[in-house]
């Protein structure tokens, strides 16, 4: 063998040697966290919309170890963090001992438990789901990450974590020039859900809002006419939920009586 060709073999097998084959948590070990890592409310880590982050549970630092990741919220809008892709149990309800998933406040309280992504208790269970409308602008909510009590995590317990802006966007309603408008909204999952809708004129005021519960699969009709706030005017929407990402369908219908015309507008998620 030359010795150019066995060098970069050595190297190359050197190099096997001193990489891991699972990666610590980067989020735990990025220089710029040190020493807040993200193990509490001093946590610099946060959520985009839309992007997946990979975390372990290991407890190669001792105890049960946690992750806190910031929630930065607009009011009004809804919000899903859903949990997948990991080989670790999570409690459905019922299991203390099992990893937990919950939105929290900077002091620990929870504000929103999990859900079942499809069915609550089974094997689907093993992904989760934290959803929950945003009362108030902040960055000073999370979600947090507990490894299970009865055995002990290592870098292999992996999992990822999504988050989304959930809120809808109606951009047009019109209850003036003889038109009114009716909202039709139906839900796309298996279990009940929240819904609020906020009308808004056209330079963004608050003019009223409107809250219901969906059932299962179910349809609801909401005629914007019986609002008396809305009365004479035009203006725009959002709708936020507690059904998920992807998890409603619907639109706006303006009805003009004289001329029995009729105009749609599609809900339209506000991110991806």
């Amino acid at each position: 063998m030359r010795k150019g060709s066995l060098a970069a073999a050595l190297t190359v097998a050197a190099l096997a040697v001193a990489t891991p084959s699972m990666a610590v948590d980067p989020y735990e070990s990025v220089q710029h966290f040190a020493p807040l890592g993200d193990d509490n409310a001093s946590t610099k880590v946060t959520f985009t919309t839309g992007f997946v982050q990979v975390h372990d549970l290991d407890q190669a630092g001792g105890g049960e170890d946690q992750d806190w990741i910031a929630v930065p919220t607009l009011a009004r809008h809804s919000y899903e963090a859903r949990i997948s892709s990991g080989n670790i149990a999570w409690d459905w309800g019922a299991c203390t001992a099992c990893g937990q998933f919950e939105r929290v406040s900077a002091g620990g309280t929870i504000l929103t438990e999990d859900v079942g992504i499809i069915n609550e208790g089974g094997v689907e269970s093993y992904d989760r789901s934290v959803r929950w409308i945003a009362t108030s602008s902040t960055t000073n909510e999370f979600v947090r990450i507990t490894g299970s009590t009865d055995f002990t995590e290592t870098a292999n317990s992996i999992y990822q974590i999504r988050f989304w802006d959930t809120t809808y966007s109606v951009p047009r309603w019109n209850n003036a020039n003889g038109q009114v408008t009716v909202f039709l909204i139906s839900s796309l999952i298996q279990a009940s859900a929240t819904v609020r809708i906020d009308f808004y004129n056209a330079t963004g005021s608050l003019l009223a809002t409107s809250n219901f519960t969906l059932g299962p699969n179910q349809l609801i009709t909401l005629n914007t006419g019986t609002i008396p706030a809305l009365a004479g005017i035009s203006g725009h929407a959002y709708v936020s939920h507690t059904a998920g990402y992807g998890g409603l369908a619907g639109k706006a219908v303006a009805l003009d009586a004289a001329t029995g015309f009729s105009f749609d507008t599609p809900m339209v998620p506000v991110a991806n």
